[in-house]
Formats: structure tokens, C-alpha cells, sequence
């Protein structure tokens, strides 16, 4: 077994030596003899100086931890984003200013309460869902529920979670979601109405590129959807509309954003049906605008 100090520990003796040497405490030539005094004391001093630089090392490491989780703290406190750590029945250990704002509730007063506590009943099984899978798979898990503060404040929200190193705890991030929540409930919404209007309809690009249509479409044209979609919509139209149509339409849609008059309708089989046509603009998923057909009998 090698009696050879290690790497750090000769980079220690050999600072410590440097010290005294600057401090103008170094063994003289004539002193190095393992027995004399001198090198003992020595030895002495070496060492005191060894435990003086590793006391300075300690002080700096625990400086800089202090000053580590200060920033942690102030980051995790005062984050624009609600976050908790909750175990794995959903008790909240641990949460920022940001979430107690969000539960309405002074943060003293939510530890060791189940964030299920405050999350609608009918989604009270989601949430527990989220949190079994993310223990049971040990992967990331998310779910939507509602929120309801305890002012009564009702929010939908996305809680996506995280493992603890430890695996005995978990990371959630809450993130208010309502807006995009009612904007999705108001698409699915419009969608029902155009689907089951009794009206034939029809939605079109600003060149007329149809690209949906509801079942009163098919019925009254005879074609299926996927025979018109990507079709533009002259193959609707008969060959007897009256003079400067085209320009009356794109003149009211420029100008009031709608526009409605008498058409003569195309059928599949050629028939031509007389009917009062409504075409409205209307801004698509990606803001570009586009055009909603509306065909309706004669007034």
C-alpha cells in the first residue's frame, strides 16, 4: 500500500507551505531533521495552516449554497407560474406565491392538503389518474381538470407533472388554461351548428376552394363531401347567373364583409334550383379570411 499523499492532499500541504513561507514562518535549511524541534513545531504550523485553508474552502462552499438556494428560493417563491410538490396521494407539500394565489388561500393554510381538495369532483378521478401513472410508469403526466378557489372561481387548468429525484414526490406545474378552453368549447359549438344546420352550407377560401360542407349540403346538391372538397365552388354554379355577379359579391364582401342575392344552384345530376345564396367572411384557423356559403329558398 503506497504511503504516497493523495493528488489533493499535496496540493493542500504544498498551499500550507506557501502560506508560511509568505508569513515568513518557513524551515530553515539547518532545521529539517525529523527529530529536531524545530521541525516538529513546523509540522505543527503546516498543519494549522492546512485546517486554516480547508476551514476558508468549507466557509466559501457554504457561502455559495446560501447564496444557491436564495436564488432557488426567490425563483421558486416569486415564478409567474403556480408550481407545488405533492406526494403521491396528491398532498401538497410545498407551493409558490403564484399557486396559493390561484387556490385563493394563504399558503400556511394548503400544506398537507390534497390539491384533489380544491379541483372539481368530476375531475377529482383524473387527477388521481395523473398521479398514479406518473408514479406507476415513472414519466411525465398531465390532465385537465377544474380548479375551484376558494372564493368559488372556477378555472380550467393543465397540471403537468414531474418525478422528484428521490421518486417519493413529484413537480406540478399548474397552468391556466380557460381561455383556450372556451375558445375550443365555442369552436366545437360552431361546428355543431354548421353541422346540423338545416341550411346547405359551406366553407371556402377567399379564391373559393371549398373546404367543408355540412349533410344539408350533400342533400340538396347531391354531392358527397369528398367530391366537392378542394373543388371551387363554380362547379356549383349554373351558366345563367346575372351580369357583374362576381364583382357584386367581392365588392360587398370588401366593403360589409356579407353578401346575398339570387343564385341559379348546379345539382350533380345538372338540375338547376333557383335559391337566395348568403356568403359571409369570416376569419380561418390560421387568420387568413375565408367565406361561409349559405343556400336557402327564394324569398
Amino acid at each position: 500500500m503506497s504511503n504516497e499523499p493523495a493528488p489533493a492532499d499535496a496540493e493542500l500541504r504544498l498551499r500550507a507551505q506557501e502560506r508560511l513561507s509568505e508569513q515568513g514562518r518557513a524551515l530553515t535549511g539547518g532545521a529539517r531533521h525529523l527529530d529536531n524541534p524545530q521541525r516538529l513545531l513546523h509540522e505543527l504550523q503546516v498543519h494549522q495552516v492546512e485546517l486554516e485553508l480547508q476551514n476558508e474552502q468549507l466557509e466559501a462552499a457554504r457561502a455559495w449554497i446560501e447564496a444557491a438556494l436564495a436564488s432557488y428560493t426567490e425563483l421558486f417563491d416569486f415564478a409567474p407560474v403556480p408550481y407545488f410538490t405533492l406526494d403521491r396521494v396528491g398532498k401538497i407539500a410545498e407551493l409558490n406565491l403564484a399557486a396559493a394565489r390561484l387556490l385563493g388561500i394563504e399558503r400556511a393554510r394548503v400544506i398537507d392538503k390534497r390539491l384533489g381538495v380544491f379541483v372539481a369532483e368530476a375531475d377529482r378521478g383524473r387527477l388521481a389518474a395523473c398521479l398514479k401513472s406518473l408514479f406507476a410508469t415513472m414519466s411525465d403526466a398531465q390532465c385537465e381538470v377544474v380548479l375551484v378557489a376558494k372564493d368559488g372561481a372556477r378555472r380550467t387548468v393543465e397540471v403537468r407533472t414531474t418525478l422528484s429525484n428521490d421518486g417519493q414526490a413529484c413537480r406540478a406545474v399548474v397552468i391556466d388554461v380557460s381561455a383556450r378552453s372556451a375558445a375550443e368549447g365555442r369552436m366545437r359549438r360552431q361546428a355543431q351548428v354548421f353541422t346540423l344546420a338545416p341550411d346547405a352550407m359551406f366553407i371556402s377560401d377567399q379564391q373559393g376552394v371549398i373546404s367543408d360542407v355540412n349533410s344539408a349540403f350533400s342533400a340538396l346538391t347531391g354531392y358527397a363531401p369528398e367530391e366537392v372538397l378542394g373543388q371551387h365552388q363554380d362547379l356549383l354554379r349554373g351558366a345563367d347567373q346575372a351580369p357583374g355577379l362576381d364583382q357584386d359579391i367581392m365588392r360587398s364582401l370588401a366593403l360589409h364583409g356579407s353578401w346575398r342575392g339570387a343564385v341559379w344552384l348546379r345539382r350533380r345530376d345538372g338540375e338547376l334550383v333557383r335559391l337566395t345564396q348568403q356568403i359571409d367572411s369570416v376569419p380561418g384557423e390560421t387568420g387568413e379570411q375565408g367565406w361561409v356559403g349559405r343556400f336557402s329558398q327564394v324569398e
